[in-house]
């Protein structure tokens, strides 16, 4: 197993599920993007389940899926609005298979230079320099089933890394995209620190 493969740990009154890795971990939340090496760092708490995630190595066997997606929407004359992007992760946690899909939105986020702070609300494809995030968790176990999807979430992404080859109508289905997220909601604060490879893109009609 390479250094720093993959730290898992989720925890709530009703399960604690440790996966430990042989390379170095955090012991705090991450205070700036991690780089742009694929990765995704989870730390803070998400409706009441504390999590700690640290994946670091893409070969990691554990890991079934690791990929971002960008979904555009429809504009003017015949163009194309980047209006959504996603960072999904499959892993197998503790014997348990889990997912974890974080999902951003703003009107379009190719009008926006980068590297760019986006204040995260409540509305859903906001204009300027706001995001809407929604964070959705699922897996099930001897102690019972999770199916978590909270959204409108406050605080910061920070949108660091974008990049990706246009095709012929000028949308990526490549490239990675990389930031970080400070954000609260009901009192808990969750950071994370993403890289991610971009592997499709979908247009919605």
């Amino acid at each position: 197993m390479r250094r720093a493969a993959l730290l898992c740990l989720l925890a709530s009154p009703a399960f604690a599920d440790t996966l430990a890795t042989d390379g170095p971990t955090l012991t705090t939340a991450p205070t700036e993007w991690l780089g742009p090496t694929p990765h995704l760092v989870i730390m803070g708490t998400l409706n009441g389940h504390e999590m700690n995630i640290q994946l670091t190595d893409m070969a990691a066997t554990a890991v079934a899926e690791f990929a971002g997606k960008r979904e555009y929407l429809p504009g003017d004359a015949g163009a194309f609005r980047y209006g959504d992007f996603e960072v999904g992760l499959k892993a197998t946690i503790g014997g348990v298979e889990r997912s974890i899909e974080l999902e951003f939105e703003n009107d379009d986020f190719a009008s926006v230079t980068l590297p760019a702070d986006f204040a995260l609300g409540a509305e859903n494809f906001p204009k300027g320099n706001a995001a809407f995030l929604e964070v959705s968790a699922e897996w099930e176990d001897a102690s019972g089933s999770v199916n978590d999807e909270i959204g409108a979430l406050t605080g910061t992404l920070s949108l660091l890394l974008d990049d990706g080859t246009p095709d012929d109508k000028g949308l990526r289905a490549d490239g990675m995209i990389g930031g970080l997220v400070v954000a609260e909601n009901a009192g808990e604060t969750l950071v994370i620190s993403f890289t991610v490879p971009v592997a499709e893109y979908e247009i919605d009609d």
